[in-house]
Formats: structure tokens, C-alpha cells, sequence
């Protein structure tokens, strides 16, 4: 039996996946957190699957994913997320994610994606290997993909650009200045970008703000 966990902040997320999974023999949850401070802190060494939400409260899944596999090697990692940007797909590859899952996904796709991380390969859904395809094929440029922003995100791009500090988009959006650093951090992945200043330049290039 493959010994599975789970990272989501939504209760109702973390139930519905545990329950799509309930009758498979294959598969047991034995852990689930809410955030990574949790995760750190209590994840059995004996998890064999981690399923990780990339957005998180009190940080950057993608961040944790290389983290994690430092101190547990091997452990694999699948992101389960909403988020289906070119950028935050690569950068969980590249920090050593076996898999990438859309928050959508079934019972067969979702039992299909574990069993086959456990057994050492990766697992990509045809949606998320085209994409990577006719990215290396050079057939979508960095100007012509729109990320998907949520509404908050959208609200802190708008403040950043007014010249808002964190403290006072903080204060502003009533969120702790810990929230508004994380949904930053999750813009300049989203969009390519190291700092404020290249945030709002790429989301005034690509109509956001």
C-alpha cells in the first residue's frame, strides 16, 4: 500500500481528495496539513507520496518541494494545484516535483498519477505535456502567455504599481504583511519576474494592470 500525504489550506479540497480515493486498496492517506510549517514539521518519514498545493498561506509549494526532497530524497512529490501557468509547471520539475496535477483531476487520473510517481517516473497529463511541448518548440513566447491571476493577486499587482509598501498593501487589504510577501512571491513566479519593479513592467506588457 503506498503511504500518501497531502498539503492543501482548504479543508474542503483536502476531504474531497481523500475521498475520491477511499475505495482504492493501493492507496492510504496517512497525513494531511494545512500549511507548510505542519508539513516541516510533523511529515512521517515514511510517506512515499506528497501530494503539495503550490499556493500556500505561509509560503511557496514550489519553494518546499525542493526543500522537502533535500531532507527526504526519496520522497515524490506531485503538485495539486489550480494553477496551470507554464512557469510554476517548470519550476516544480525543475525543483524535482514527479508530477503535476490539475485540482480538477479524477479518481483514475489522480490514483494513475500516484502509483506511477511511486514506481519512479513521471507523471505529466496530456494537457501539461502539450503545453510543454510546443513550449520547447518555441510555438508560445514569454509575451504572448496571459497567467491566470486571482482576484487578491490582481488587488496587490494594482496596489504595487500605486507604489504601496508590503506594509501598507497589508494594512490596506486587512492580510497580514507575511500574506501579502507570499501572494508577491507568487506573482514573480507567475509572471517571470525577481522583483516589484519587473512585476508591474511585465503586467503592464501583458494588459493585467
Amino acid at each position: 500500500m503506498i503511504k500518501v500525504a497531502i498539503v492543501d489550506d482548504h479543508p474542503m479540497v483536502l476531504e474531497g481528495i481523500k475521498n475520491l480515493l477511499k475505495s482504492d486498496k493501493q492507496i492510504q492517506f496517512t497525513q494531511s496539513f494545512h500549511n507548510l510549517k505542519d508539513l516541516f514539521e510533523q511529515i512521517n518519514s515514511e510517506t512515499e507520496v506528497l501530494l503539495l498545493d503550490i499556493n500556500l498561506p505561509d509560503g511557496s509549494g514550489i519553494d518546499a518541494c525542493k526543500k522537502l526532497l533535500e531532507k527526504f530524497p526519496t520522497l515524490k512529490i506531485i503538485a495539486l494545484t489550480s494553477y496551470e501557468e507554464g512557469t510554476f509547471i517548470k519550476q516544480m520539475l525543475k525543483n524535482g516535483a514527479m508530477g503535476y496535477l490539475l485540482k480538477n483531476t479524477d479518481k483514475i487520473e489522480l490514483s494513475q498519477a500516484i502509483q506511477t510517481v511511486h514506481s519512479g517516473q513521471r507523471y505529466l497529463p496530456e494537457l501539461i505535456k502539450e503545453f510543454l511541448l510546443n513550449d520547447s518548440l518555441g510555438q508560445h513566447s514569454h509575451n504572448q502567455f496571459i497567467p491566470k491571476l486571482t482576484s487578491r493577486e490582481k488587488e496587490i499587482v494594482e496596489l504595487v504599481s500605486q507604489e504601496f509598501t508590503t506594509e501598507e498593501i497589508a494594512e490596506k487589504l486587512f492580510i497580514s504583511t507575511k500574506t501579502v510577501e507570499s501572494h508577491k512571491s507568487n506573482l514573480f513566479q507567475k509572471l517571470g519576474v525577481k522583483n516589484s519593479a519587473g512585476l508591474v513592467r511585465v503586467a503592464f506588457e501583458k494588459g493585467l494592470i
